[in-house]
């Protein structure tokens, strides 16, 4: 494994090339049982609206949206039903996967709708996106079952003629902040030998973190996005909220492997986001 390097990746596309996928990554939107309902002082259901809305106003327009995760912070059949209404507005096909805060059962059971899925790979063109659920019950840490690993292992194995985005709920690199990082995906390792052992393995999409991360290993990019509700203070020993808006990555995937990615934030910070609390 190369030394890792770090990227700032907040422009938006040149458009210089014609991607063969484009793709709306949206992560950690914390949909709580109710209408009105705050977390840390946060409508998330409505933060995560304005951050639909932000995606669809400007020019670059998603082929698909990725969702890693925590979809519901209180996972009931009315937080998942009123995610599916909000999904049905972007009119493409949303991919969601399970995070700690969810039921992934229950998740399968209401959100599939016409252009909603709960599905562990994708298709189209050159590359195929390869879906895993890292969540443990009860615990807020991940880690990949002997199942998951395997449904790794052969989806690389069985499409090398295919570039392969991976994505997850937990992150398997450090944040440099010591309270998140005691949430990670406890076998990382495991996961990243087998990702290395298969070079057109190129893209890991993660969310769990609340902040944007760009990190290369080798041929391999490691991305983490925004939440669409609040941010965590990069790099802190305890937990504690940054002051940066919620947003959503943006990727696109080239045929020949490569992809072009940047980070999309809403104006302003969400009213009533409670700096001073400890922990949610």
């Amino acid at each position: 494994m190369s030394s890792a390097g770090h990227i700032e990746s907040t422009v938006v596309s040149s458009g210089r090339r014609s991607a063969v996928a484009r793709i709306l990554h949206i992560t950690d939107s914390h949909f709580l049982a109710e209408q009105g309902q705050t977390l840390l002082g946060v409508e998330t259901e409505l933060s995560f609206a304005a951050v639909l809305e932000r995606a669809k106003q400007t020019p670059w327009q998603p082929d698909l949206a990725l969702l890693t995760g925590d979809l519901a912070q209180d996972p009931c059949a009315s937080s998942y039903k009123r995610l599916k209404q909000r999904l049905a507005a972007l009119d493409i096909p949303c991919y969601c996967l399970p995070g700690n805060h969810d039921d992934p059962s229950l998740m399968s059971e209401v959100l599939p709708a016409k252009n909603v899925h709960v599905r562990s790979r994708i298709f189209f063109d050159q590359w195929q996106i390869i879906c895993l659920d890292s969540t443990v019950s009860g615990k807020p840490g991940g880690r990949l079952s002997d199942d998951q690993l395997r449904l790794l292992e052969n989806s690389l194995r069985e499409h090398p003629d295919r570039h392969a985005l991976v994505a997850l709920h937990h992150h398997p690199i450090s944040t440099g902040s010591l309270w998140m990082d005691t949430m990670v995906l406890e076998n990382a390792d495991e996961f990243l030998t087998v990702i290395q052992k298969h070079p057109h393995a190129r893209v890991v999409v993660f969310g769990h973190v609340h902040q944007a991360m760009d990190e290369v290993r080798g041929r391999l990019r490691l991305l983490a996005s925004p939440s669409t509700c609040f941010q965590f203070k990069p790099k802190s020993l305890a937990f504690a909220l940054d002051r940066v808006p919620p947003g959503y990555r943006w990727i696109e995937l080239y045929s020949d492997g490569t992809i072009d990615t940047g980070v999309e934030r809403l104006p302003e910070m969400p009213a009533g986001l409670e700096f001073t609390s400890n922990g949610y």
